[in-house]
């Protein structure tokens, strides 16, 4: 009989390592999906990745399951330490920022201008083929879409907030991504 979640960190908090590679074969794929997406460098997912494991076998004994299904716990472990390398790194990137010369050294200011420019238009862009894809898929499913990965909801919370099952936020959150992407390739030229 396979064991739940549960059952798993419960044997992880005794030591148990094969508990560890069944949690792990269970949840990897699903949690590299979304920290690359967040991340968008294969790296820093899979470091935060194995950080995420490492953490669950040094604190599986302090899982409240009151708080939450496990695999809520582990996203939430993988978005907070996500969430802490892009401000780390943000900020390691301001202390590093390059002050401009004073005198008119335009080949360099120019440079810098037209990196900016290249990056912003880039984001632009991107900004508005997600805003597009969002507003053509339906708005149950956009509406979940936000709650979930622009206001860092977990499907139980959103279930609980909205008053709605959880099956249904998570078919509805799958849909959308489903149609999502679609609507995103189709935005881009990838389909015919």
């Amino acid at each position: 009989m396979q064991k739940n979640d549960q059952e798993i960190l419960q044997a992880i908090a005794t030591g148990d390592p094969a508990a560890l590679s069944e949690l792990y074969d269970r949840y990897s794929r699903v949690l590299y999906g979304a920290l690359l997406r967040l991340l968008r460098d294969t790296d820093d997912a899979e470091d935060i990745l194995q950080e995420v494991f490492i953490q669950v076998w040094r604190k599986a004994h302090s899982y409240k399951p009151e708080l939450g299904l496990p695999k809520n716990w582990l996203i939430r472990i993988a978005h907070n330490r996500a969430i802490n390398l892009i401000r780390s790194k943000r900020s390691r990137m301001k202390q590093a920022e390059m002050p401009l010369p004073d005198d008119d050294s335009s080949a360099i200011n120019s440079q810098l201008r037209a990196d900016d420019l290249f990056d912003k238009t880039t984001a632009d862009e991107e900004s508005r083929l997600l805003s597009e894809a969002m507003r053509k898929i339906p708005k149950e499913q956009s509406a979940l879409l936000e709650l979930a990965f622009m206001q860092g909801f977990s499907h139980s919370e959103i279930s609980e907030n909205l008053k709605m099952p959880l099956g249904t936020v998570k078919t509805r959150i799958r849909n959308g991504l489903l149609a999502l992407r679609e609507q995103l390739s189709y935005l881009r030229g990838e389909l015919t």
